[in-house]
């Protein structure tokens, strides 16, 4: 074995150490202890656990839009979305850095590359439509609750605006190989002829529609992998729930629910910043204040649900590097 090819596991171990170094800067663990102090171990605990589901559930909803049938088990998908959670919010990679990541953990273990790129695509579908029927039940919820709010037309307009894109992902999804096809042996054909790396590109762009193409043809899994999707995101309302009332704020269900969507709103136009630091702080702030809750109070939960992802993604992201290495070791 090479030199070089020795150094890369380390290299990878020393970046594993690196980032969760730059995590703790990048929280500042002071303010995280802090958030913590404030409430009891055990509501924490709880409010840790309720996080643990939402990411099982999502993991289920993975595994009904894979097809294979040999591997790709229900806790690998569940691996795959903690690895996709983890890197995509912590990690300068962006959220399809985290798609990739998380596609990648499952192929590694087995999964054909096309049924795990065709799954992934699915699932962010599912999970936006989804979305989307809980942002608009919170935005009726903001309605009823706090009739003249400034918030209430931007997001209207917002939401508007993306369920047309979602339109047009499907379509893109439905027949966009066809067209990406075209234009790949268009690109790298020449003087009539196409090169060996166009016809390449057309044949796993081949590949992944014919994989999405089946994936479409079970609407029922679709369905329910959207329904089950829609619960999860009930389920994050549950956990702001438990968040409040951790900390000391009795609110009722539907105000969570309307927080959390009206949350994610907002935080969905900052999609492209890692961490959407300053975005969480400042949206808590400006929906407590709708709702008649302190800031300080508002915040508080922020900085513990960032405690939370913080506790989850530093074991996650340690052991994926982990296993990078030793994978790494083993070629």
């Amino acid at each position: 074995m090479s030199l070089r090819s020795r150094a890369l596991p380390a290299g990878i171990v020393l970046a594993g150490i690196a980032v969760i170094t730059g995590l703790v800067i990048y929280f500042g663990v002071g303010d995280v202890i802090k958030a913590l102090a404030s409430v009891r171990p055990a509501n924490f605990g709880l409010y840790i656990l309720a996080q643990l589901g939402i990411t099982a559930g999502l993991g289920l909803c993975w595994r009904m839009l894979l097809r294979s049938r040999n591997h790709g088990s229900f806790w690998l998908c569940v691996w795959g979305r903690l690895v996709r959670d983890a890197t995509g919010e912590f990690l300068p990679f962006s959220q399809v850095g985290g798609y990739v990541l998380g596609a990648r953990i499952i192929t590694l273990h087995g999964v054909n590359a096309m049924d795990a790129a065709a799954s992934t695509l699915g699932d962010v579908t599912t999970e936006f439509l989804a979305e989307l029927v809980f942002i608009g039940l919170g935005l009726a919820i903001l309605a009823y609750l706090a009739p003249h709010s400034e918030l209430l037309l931007p997001v209207a307009i917002g939401l508007c605006v993306a369920v047309v894109m979602s339109v047009g992902l499907i379509l893109v999804q439905r027949g966009g190989g066809k067209l990406f096809r075209a234009l790949a042996l268009r690109i790298a054909g020449t003087t009539g002829r196409v090169s060996s790396a166009g016809r390449g590109a057309a044949e796993q762009l081949d590949r992944l529609q014919a994989a999405l193409d089946q994936m479409y043809a079970a609407r029922g899994r679709l369905a329910l992998a959207a329904f089950f999707h829609l619960v999860c995101w009930f389920g994050t309302a549950t956990a702001s729930y438990v968040g409040f009332h951790a900390l000391g704020v009795p609110l009722t269900f539907a105000t969570a629910m309307a927080i959390e969507a009206m949350l994610h709103a907002i935080m969905a136009l900052a999609f492209f910043i890692p961490g959407r630091i300053g975005i969480q702080e400042a949206a808590y702030t400006l929906l407590g204040a709708i709702f008649g809750i302190p800031p300080e109070i508002a915040l508080s939960l922020s900085l513990l649900r960032r405690a939370r992802d913080f506790v989850i993604a530093v074991p996650v992201l340690l052991a994926w590097q982990g296993i990078e290495a030793r994978r790494l070791r083993l070629t």
